[in-house]
């Protein structure tokens, strides 16, 4: 049994219906449902009465729930205080970020940080979470930033007032392949297939991809012969030559694995926002100082 079986539990109860409480829980209504059979599974008994509209608790899925909400705020009680040993360090700072963020963005962001900031400490967490676990980790003190995207395709703007949001700067997402292939013919006339490294279904890039292309003349064209839910993963299959990908510049622009992929075309790109949140009630010098410092050069 996993702790997010029993807050998608708590989200459906809430929302009565399983596509609003995908769409909260950020991700697909199918991932839901499975995860809330897995859970009626181990619990040995039906939780949801799927045959009312909107969506209800059985009564067993009604003292299943009373208990569960006290698990949930306890489990995140109890890890902020596990975790406080480690980061109530004066000078140091928990950033929860997405995984492509984390990987160069962070860490540029780190290193401007520790020039103007004096014994600047920052620990960074880039799990596979929901946004919506990220944004619980904020308010629950267990992080004091969470970097991500938001773009015309997914924005990320929680109508919470425990949070604030700050702008960042802008990535874009570009159609990369390998310089030694033949160049990829993007344009209406064409009718060759293209070979395509494609986002898994669930993966925030996969919306922005799907943004791009289907609006685009060769959206048929596209052969996917590769996914993976980590642009990373789709990097180095590029370096691999298996096909075409679109990447983020925080990925391609400073790296110098990207020597091998040229951009295929000026065209067909989205761009992405690269926002800040941070919680109202964390009142921390170092995590106001570092605010201040990020508001003062933000773009």
């Amino acid at each position: 049994m996993e702790l997010k079986w029993l807050e998608d539990l708590l989200s459906v109860a809430s929302e009565g219906h399983f596509a609003r409480a995908a769409e909260e829980r950020h991700i697909t209504q199918s991932a839901l449902s499975r995860r809330i059979k897995a859970l009626e599974f181990w619990a040995g008994v039906e939780l949801l009465d799927r045959s009312r509209h909107p969506i209800s608790l059985t009564p067993a899925g009604e003292e299943f729930c009373q208990i569960a909400r006290g698990i949930v705020q306890q489990t995140y009680e109890a890890r902020s205080v596990a975790r406080e040993f480690e980061r109530r360090a004066e000078n140091s700072i928990t950033i929860a970020s997405l995984h492509t963020l984390a990987l160069f963005y962070v860490p540029r962001l780190v290193k401007r940080l520790s020039g103007d900031i004096a014994d600047f400490q920052a620990s960074v967490v880039a799990e596979t979470r929901t946004v919506e676990e990220y944004f619980e980790s904020l308010a629950s003190g267990i992080s004091d930033l969470f970097l991500c995207y938001s773009s015309s395709a997914d924005s990320v703007n929680p109508n919470d007032a425990r949070l604030l949001r700050m702008k960042l700067g802008t990535d874009h997402m570009r159609p990369y392949q390998h310089r030694k292939e033949p160049p990829v013919d993007l344009g209406d006339g064409c009718q060759e297939k293209i070979q395509y490294l494609q986002y898994s279904g669930t993966a925030y890039m996969s919306r922005v991809v799907e943004s791009i292309t289907d609006k685009a003349p060769f959206r048929d064209r596209l052969r996917a012969v590769y996914r993976a839910s980590l642009a990373e993963s789709l990097f180095v299959a590029a370096q691999h030559g298996l096909g075409m990908a679109w990447l983020p510049d925080s990925i391609i622009k400073g790296n110098p694995l990207s020597s091998s992929l040229v951009q295929c075309s000026e065209e067909w790109t989205e761009p992405m926002t690269v926002v800040a949140f941070r919680s109202v009630s964390n009142t921390r010098p170092i995590v106001q100082k570092v605010w201040n410092f990020l508001k003062e050069r933000a773009t």
